[in-house]
């Protein structure tokens, strides 16, 4: 699993862009259960807002005897709150906006995690392909609050 930061600036005029992603495969997966979620990896400070999420399915997920795949993304309030039950199985090379919605644009008042749940016909750790991005706008508020106008 890896993150990035993404190039360009996080200004207000840098927000138009995505500015983070996190990066998953079938080998970060490593519960012998139907679903995993990964939830330390892509952690978010008090004082950030998600501004908006997409993703791009770079390989889809299969292996052993898998006959579908989904993810979820949201966090410990909202478990789907950002992306709602994606097929993962098929459609390589898709892109897609946030599908729920609920909570593009929450400002965090504690920190908390970005949750990514991985759901299969079997057990997740049987696939043997799969490589899934995640890209989010975050915007630190407090990185302009304050701020007097002159």
């Amino acid at each position: 699993m890896s993150t990035q930061a993404l190039k360009g600036d996080k200004t207000i005029q840098g927000l138009s862009t995505y500015t983070d992603s996190i990066r998953i495969t079938h080998a970060d997966l490593t519960a012998a259960a139907a679903n995993e979620t990964l939830n330390a990896s892509f952690p978010i400070k008090a004082g950030q807002q998600v501004r908006a999420v997409a993703y791009k399915l770079h390989t889809a997920f299969s292996g052993g005897s898998l006959s579908s795949f989904v993810i979820d993304v949201g966090d410990g309030d909202d478990v789907d709150g950002y992306i709602d039950n994606v097929d993962v199985f098929t459609g390589a090379g898709a892109f897609g906006p946030a599908l729920d919605g609920a909570m593009t644009g929450k400002t965090y008042a504690v920190d908390d995690n970005i949750d990514f749940k991985f759901t299969g016909s079997g057990n997740v750790n049987t696939a043997d392909a799969g490589d899934i991005e995640i890209f989010f706008n975050i915007f630190d508020v407090d990185s302009i609050a304050g701020r007097q106008v002159s």
